[in-house]
């Protein structure tokens, strides 16, 4: 069975998250650790990032709240804005928050500093 699982930590706190099946997702899984500066917009953690390879019929538009996003030239924890997410169009979703993860997010301070990296399986 092939590991998908990811922490993103963020200081003290340690997020875990899940990869999806998309190409993106696996082509991100490649790139990993890696380190990424961001901000809070209010809705998400945005911070700058290539786009690497994606396929676009695996697109959506909006998300749900807890998805994490590489679009646009954006790596994005999207916790908040759902019900508007909609007009957010092409949206590449690579992957999602585990449960506990979502109320963690809200706490973090409004810059942050991420170091991604896949979990080892046990």
């Amino acid at each position: 069975m092939e590991n998908n699982r990811i922490s993103i930590h963020m200081g003290d706190t340690i997020l875990y998250a899940r990869l999806n099946d998309t190409l993106a997702a696996k082509d991100f899984k490649k790139r990993l650790p890696l380190c990424l500066s961001g901000t809070d917009s209010g809705m998400d953690y945005c911070c700058m990032a290539a786009n690497g390879i994606y396929d676009p019929l695996e697109t959506q538009d909006g998300w749900h709240n807890g998805d994490i996003s590489l679009c646009d030239g954006w790596f994005a924890i999207l916790y908040g804005g759902q019900e508007i997410s909609s007009s957010y169009r092409n949206m590449m979703i690579i992957g999602h928050l585990e449960e506990d993860a979502l109320e963690k997010v809200k706490a973090l301070p409004k810059k942050v500093s991420l170091k991604i990296q896949m979990e080892k399986t046990k």
